[in-house]
């Protein structure tokens, strides 16, 4: 596996941490709830696979994702993103590690300063007790005022706040309060993503059963304007179809994913994509531990991704960039001729008005922004996807 090829050091780096403390009824991460007693196997296993590439790795930036990653004691925060960041960290790297409201105390916050952390990204989906109740959440409203404030006086830098839209029976009003409530704890960035019905999830088979209302785009719309406005007017300039950034405070791990760049994944159930080859690991944690242990990595499937497919997930993901993609860029990067291979496309869905050329860089209208993954599907090539070089239980 190691032997992927890639040009230079590897500049990103993502981290699995599994383990919440419930399992929420919309999440279809690879989250596991009750399981505490694994964890300081799972770490041992974690640190143990970083290891193995930590001579190819210079890490830009470093998220530490979940699952909960502060679903642990400051003890081991310390152990795992300290050495992680130890092994990975380029100078003046960002290293984020998300949080959920009620799972951070000043010992927590302490050790993940002490590590290197300067970002943190929290969870706090909504200010309203009752609808944090239907999402499943287990921290109430001030939870989240109390963690930003604990965060804050830790000294962590750097707080992007979460926000999720259009949930069940939310009204538009107790939207706007959502935002009102996240600007008085100045977070430096926002995400605000309407509310999914993944398959798999405890809420799809609710709104299935017709125990949930099912989405209306029109709703969803109305929410994320809403949203959208609250935060421009109040400094937060919209970089990407979900997230706002004070000058600056844009998440650089975000972008690179969204710029399509090479990322390393560490932990189970994280992918990774070097130079056009991509793989899996097995999302179990206990299975995925026994398999470090006995041969470095546990790795479930690996798959070398054709050109053309290459460069329509370049396009896939920034195109939900506000600043879009620069087409000459990708030529170069892909081998394909941007223009060529889609003229007929972008013409049409210029004269549509959702797309917008400026020179060499493509972007999405503000009304392309809204219908971005329907601009994006007429983008979607017909060649095979990809080709399957390993597959392993």
């Amino acid at each position: 596996m190691k032997s992927t090829p890639h040009a230079g050091p590897i500049r990103h780096v993502y981290v699995h941490f599994p383990f919440c403390a419930a399992k929420c009824p919309y999440c279809d991460f690879n989250s596991h709830a009750r399981r505490e007693g694994e964890t300081d196997a799972y770490i041992d296993a974690l640190l143990a696979e970083a290891r193995g590439w930590a001579d190819r790795v210079h890490a830009e930036t470093i998220f530490v994702g979940g699952g909960t990653p502060t679903h642990c004691s400051a003890e081991q925060l310390a152990r795992y993103i300290g050495e992680l960041c130890t092994m990975f960290a380029a100078p003046d790297a960002e290293i984020t590690v998300e949080a959920n409201p009620g799972s951070v105390d000043p010992a927590k916050v302490a050790a993940l300063c002490a590590a290197g952390v300067n970002r943190v990204s929290m969870g706090a989906q909504s200010f309203h007790d009752h609808h944090l109740e239907r999402l499943g959440r287990i921290h109430v409203a001030a939870d989240t005022e109390r963690s930003a404030r604990v965060v804050r006086a830790g000294g962590i830098p750097r707080m992007s706040l979460d926000l999720i839209l259009a949930t069940p029976d939310q009204t538009l009003a107790e939207q706007a309060e959502d935002v009102a409530r996240v600007l008085a704890l100045a977070p430096d960035h926002v995400s605000a993503y309407v509310l999914t019905f993944e398959e798999g999830t405890v809420f799809t088979k609710r709104m299935r059963q017709g125990l949930l209302p099912a989405p209306r785009p029109e709703r969803e719309l109305a929410h994320l304007h809403l949203v959208r406005d609250g935060l421009e007017a109040a400094g937060y300039a919209r970089y990407e179809i979900s997230n706002f950034a004070r000058p600056g405070e844009a998440s650089r791990h975000n972008l690179a994913y969204w710029r399509n760049a090479s990322w390393l994944g560490i932990g189970a159930g994280a992918h990774s994509h070097l130079s056009g080859v991509r793989w899996k690991n097995i999302d179990d944690p206990a299975v995925y531990a026994r398999g470090v242990e006995a041969a470095g990595e546990a790795v479930v499937w690996r798959e070398s991704v054709e050109p053309v497919w290459q460069l329509f997930e370049s396009l896939m993901m920034g195109l939900r960039l506000v600043e879009g993609v620069d087409l000459d860029e990708l030529t170069t990067r892909h081998g394909i001729d941007v223009s060529a291979a889609h003229d007929d496309a972008i013409a049409r869905l210029a004269d549509l008005g959702l797309l917008r050329r400026d020179g060499a860089r493509l972007m999405l209208t503000p009304d392309g922004l809204d219908v971005a993954n329907a601009v994006i599907a007429e983008f979607v090539p017909d060649a095979p996807t990809t080709e399957t070089i390993m597959s392993s239980a």
